[in-house]
């Protein structure tokens, strides 16, 4: 593989040394995921993101969600299954953040021609947000329109009728623009994501190490040139109505 060849090259060991190295290596680092990448469980955790969020002025958000593509190199035969409109192989990286953009949630190698929202549902964390089983009522994920309006996941309204709607959707979009802003540092950090050239599986695996180690990066402090800190505040308030997606949504609109 071409991969393997280049890290053979760049040290100058055999191709064999280093398939099994880089392997081993990537074995090891994802072993850790579940220690290094983990949503917050208990309602100290899940203020703290909040708040976090809250600067940007959109309370009570638990994560901000969103998916990026990675392009791979794919077999002739499978080709077709990963061509993107961007004329490209890919696949895609759906992830959710906080403010310190920090991983808590990634699921990857679902080929890019797949819809955000069936990505989403079929992913362990949509099973479990969209099952109403992690998130606490007053609480909700930030995503795109394509992930669906629940009482879990707030959405943009599609059309803004009047002032109340035009400042909600322009607080959702300035706050859901961290997981945007965690894409970008996450392929400035690792230049290998901008084009994988390893088996579709391994790519899979090469991805996950990447997030891995990027929380690594946030939790050592070392940050990229054009983060700006995080000014502590409330992003905690309590909303009148979480009946429905909808009613929830009208009712945090109301109040920004």
């Amino acid at each position: 593989m071409i991969f393997f060849r280049q890290v053979s090259q760049q040290f100058g060991v055999a191709m064999s040394t280093a398939h099994d190295t880089v392997r081993e290596v990537v074995a090891a680092i994802i072993a850790k995921m579940g220690e290094i990448i983990t949503l917050p469980s208990d309602m100290q955790a899940i203020k703290a993101v909040a708040d976090g969020f809250g600067v940007f002025g959109f309370p009570n958000v638990y994560g901000a969600i969103d998916g990026s593509s990675i392009k791979v190199i794919v077999p002739a035969s499978v080709k077709g299954n990963y061509y993107t409109r961007k004329h490209i192989t890919a696949i895609n990286l759906t992830a959710m953040c906080d403010s310190k953009k920090r991983f808590l949630d990634i699921n990857c190698g679902n080929s890019e021609r797949c819809h955000d929202a069936h990505i989403f549902q079929t992913s362990e964390l949509g099973r479990k947000v969209l099952a109403e089983k992690i998130i606490p009522e007053q609480y909700h994920i930030i995503g795109d329109a394509a992930y669906g309006l629940h009482t879990n996941i707030l959405t943009p309204y599609k059309s803004e009728e009047n002032a109340i709607q035009k400042r909600y959707n322009h607080l959702h979009s300035s706050t859901r623009m961290a997981v945007e802003r965690v894409f970008g540092d996450l392929k400035n950090r690792w230049r290998c994501l901008s084009g994988l050239e390893c088996s579709v599986d391994f790519s899979k695996e090469i991805v996950a190490v990447c997030c891995i180690l990027h929380n690594i990066c946030i939790e050592n402090n070392d940050i990229q040139p054009t983060d700006k800190p995080i000014i502590p505040g409330s992003g905690n308030v309590v909303i009148q109505d979480c009946s429905t997606g909808k009613a929830k949504r009208d009712s945090l609109a109301t109040m920004l």
